[in-house]
């Protein structure tokens, strides 16, 4: 009996040992499941979650201002608004080409070649090389005869006309030449408009402009020049109104004035000479001063 009692008991023992011993390796194999799996976790799917909720984040901030103005742009660009943004497009359209014209205009005073009388055509410009070279040594003469008929003195070597001695020019020689003569030109006109001046000192072409910005070089480059003479004090703001009035585009990028120790007999003026205001003409003689121009002329490419 006892002996049956073991038996059983010993069967039990056994029985439970091998059931203990089976949930524990299954609870051994599902933690260790477990743990790879949240090893998983961290090294792969958390990165990429974090990653994908800054995209979203950011995509979040973008939406909301995108959504926020095509609320507001709803309002805004009616029929009402592009009628009027038409409207004003053509007048910037109507303005610019006043712009471009009058730019052109400007241009087409330096561009310009000596035009000849034609007996049958009028006037025409002169496409002949000799014939060009024969004009613009008597247009010199003429220019040279007005100052001096003017009681202008010049310094020496005042105006730096080209002396082509016996050659013949070619036109790609003649083109730069031509611009010169027509910005000397307009200059000695200005000194002959009663602006005051009683020596042309000197008229220099420079390398290289003070003031001018290389980026509008699609627009126009310059002709950089220095003009020194000696006028009457009380004249200058004549020769200022005449430089910037001229048909050629001069543009001042500085003035030096300097005084003199000489005068001037205003009460020699000449019978053609405008008429100065009384307290102006009253002050006799007037102040010589030494006046530098550095200007340049602009020109136009577009």
């Amino acid at each position: 009996m006892d002996v049956g009692k073991e038996l059983n008991f010993s069967k039990l023992r056994k029985g439970l040992t091998g059931f203990f011993t089976g949930i524990r390796g299954f609870w051994i194999s599902v933690g260790t499941i477990f743990l790879i799996l949240v090893i998983l976790w961290f090294v792969f799917v958390f990165p990429l979650s974090i990653k994908y909720a800054k995209a979203y984040k950011c995509l979040d901030d973008l939406t909301t201002p995108l959504e926020n103005y095509a609320l507001k742009a709803k309002n805004v660009y009616n029929d009402k608004w592009v009628t009027s943004k038409t409207l004003e497009a053509g007048l910037y359209e109507k303005e610019l080409e006043k712009c471009k014209s009058f730019l052109k205009e400007k241009d087409n005073s330096l561009e310009a070649v000596f035009l000849i009388d034609d007996p049958i055509k009028g006037f025409v410009k002169i496409e002949d090389e000799a014939l060009w070279k024969n004009e613009y040594v008597k247009r010199v003469s003429e220019l040279l005869a007005k100052l001096e008929a003017n009681n202008i003195t010049l310094g020496e070597g005042a105006l730096p006309f080209h002396d082509w001695g016996s050659d013949i020019p070619t036109w790609d020689a003649i083109s730069p030449v031509q611009k010169k003569f027509w910005i000397l030109e307009a200059f000695i006109n200005i000194v002959l408009n009663n602006t005051g001046i009683i020596k042309l000192e000197k008229i220099m072409f420079r390398e290289s402009s003070f003031t001018y910005d290389h980026s509008l070089v699609k627009l126009y480059t310059v002709i950089p020049i220095t003009v020194k003479v000696e006028l009457q004090a009380d004249r200058i703001k004549f020769l200022l109104h005449e430089t910037l009035k001229s048909d050629i585009p001069f543009v001042i990028e500085g003035i030096n004035i300097l005084c003199t120790d000489k005068s001037f007999n205003s009460s020699s003026s000449m019978e053609n000479e405008n008429p100065l205001p009384k307290e102006i003409d009253n002050l006799l003689p007037s102040s010589i001063i030494d006046v530098t121009l550095d200007v340049y002329v602009i020109d136009y490419t577009a």
